[in-house]
């Protein structure tokens, strides 16, 4: 054939030797963007590329009748594969359907049998029919400015650290839906994918009550256009968090599964490891809430925190709403004993968390010390020692706080739940748990409801 191609690039100005003609801009532009020729169709492995990659998925979603999210949708494709003889008798495993469509990491092309299957599925009869049907898309689908770029975030890599996140505050105040139900705002999207907005919008302003509305959709936006391994890690730990709390078993563990399987970069943050293993401790916990924390799984927790690497504290210290808290990964597996009620594994987890961070008996006003602190207090009432009552420090009281407190102040209404319903307080424990119900149906996280009526139950039982 008369088609030089590196790496499947056509040159837009070279003769088609089997036509004897010059190709047109157009095609020549499309050939470019796909990087799609017969030779590469006809390779073992064809080279993919992000453009038909997408088109592809979304070709066997429109067939399937619903984007495949979830490992049980690409388990349910295999089967309807089965039974689609026209393709052939072509079986596809599901692990090459998780790979195909994102559920797992995937380094490589696919095999030629792989794609064409998929592509009659798609009803077209083979991957090299699909490549020329939707060709002509590229010059439509690629803009020359692409819409996810907001030129101005550019500036932020020349402001100071403190200038840039509180940019990145602002731009999370001004795109928080003004109701919990509320969907994302257009340009918290773009953000999303925009690899500044990434860094500096969604990684610093992370808005946990509106995890399963409007900040859910945000980290699904983001996970679709940063895909290192450190942002997979936190975006699919903050998602479990939302199936989780809603009370979405099949959801929840197939992100678990999913969540687990990602790799943990050496030198990944504390919070998304926490956040990973507040996964594991929660979910272990749901299938038997009767059952102590083994002792070596708690052994195994502090072999995992002396693999996370201690963050330069910033100099001067910044709010405390900003992710530089030194015992990230500590705080999430002291938050999964507390909600779960491993009231002696939570004290034994908080004397070696101060053992080895002494410097949070000095640290003041940031949420995270403030809620260990509040947990240690419930940990130490629920073993038997007298403590005085905790109530809400100053801190979550500030407005400019909202964001992030109105997500931990429900946790603070179940720290004090705990000492209103052990001092037999009716009347304290039904407005405390009536506040945490109200929570919990505004945002959709009836877990919340489940844990106070633990509380308030259990006193009342004696």
């Amino acid at each position: 054939m008369g088609c030089r191609t590196v790496a499947g690039r056509a040159d837009p100005g070279e003769i088609d030797g089997s036509k004897g003609a010059r190709r047109t801009p157009t095609r020549a532009k499309a050939k470019k963007f796909f990087f799609f020729d017969a030779r590469n169709v006809f390779a073992p492995v064809p080279r993919l590329t992000p453009p038909l990659h997408t088109a592809l998925r979304a070709a066997v979603a429109t067939r399937f009748g619903q984007p495949l999210r979830y490992p049980s949708h690409c388990d349910a494709l295999e089967t309807e594969l089965q039974k689609a003889t026209r393709l052939g008798g072509r079986r596809l495993s599901p692990s090459t359907l998780r790979r195909f469509f994102g559920l797992v990491e995937k380094e490589g092309g696919y095999y030629l049998h792989t794609l064409d299957t998929l592509a009659r599925y798609a009803g077209h009869a083979d991957f090299a029919t699909f490549g020329l049907a939707v060709e002509g898309l590229a010059t439509a689908a690629v803009p020359a400015s692409s819409p996810a770029d907001i030129p101005e975030l550019l500036a932020l890599e020349h402001l100071a650290l403190p200038e840039r996140l509180l940019l990145g505050y602002f731009l999370g105040r001004v795109t928080r839906p003004a109701a919990p139900g509320g969907g994302a705002a257009a340009l918290a999207l773009r953000l999303a994918a925009h690899p500044a907005g990434q860094e500096f919008f969604v990684e610093s302003f992370v808005d946990l009550a509106h995890v399963n509305g409007a900040y859910g959709e945000v980290v699904a936006e983001y996970l679709r256009h940063k895909r290192t391994d450190e942002a997979q890690l936190f975006g699919h730990g903050v998602l479990f968090l939302g199936d989780f709390l809603a009370g979405d078993a099949p959801a929840w563990r197939a992100r678990l599964r999913q969540l687990l399987a990602l790799p943990v970069p050496t030198g990944a943050h504390g919070f998304p490891r926490g956040r990973r293993a507040f996964a594991e401790l929660v979910a272990a916990w749901h299938d038997a809430p009767a059952q102590a924390l083994p002792a070596a799984r708690l052994v195994q927790l502090r072999h995992e925190a002396a693999q996370v690497p201690r963050p330069a504290v910033p100099q001067p210290l910044l709010p405390a709403f900003y992710n530089f808290f030194p015992a990230g990964y500590h705080f999430f597996v002291a938050e999964a004993l507390f909600l779960t009620g491993r009231f002696e594994a939570l004290t034994d987890w908080l004397a070696f968390t101060l053992a080895e961070f002494p410097e949070l008996a000095g640290l003041e006003f940031n949420v995270y010390n403030e809620l260990l602190r509040a947990f240690a207090a419930v940990a130490k009432l629920r073993t038997g020692h007298r403590v005085a009552a905790v109530s809400a420090p100053p801190i979550f009281h500030l407005e400019s706080h909202n964001w992030l407190l109105d997500y931990y102040r429900v946790h603070m209404a179940l720290v004090e739940l705990h000492f209103a319903a052990l001092a037999g307080n009716t009347a304290e424990t039904a407005r405390l748990r009536a506040r945490v119900v109200a929570f919990a149906a505004t945002h959709r996280m009836p877990f919340f409801e489940r844990v106070a009526h633990g509380i308030a139950c259990a006193e009342s039982a004696h």
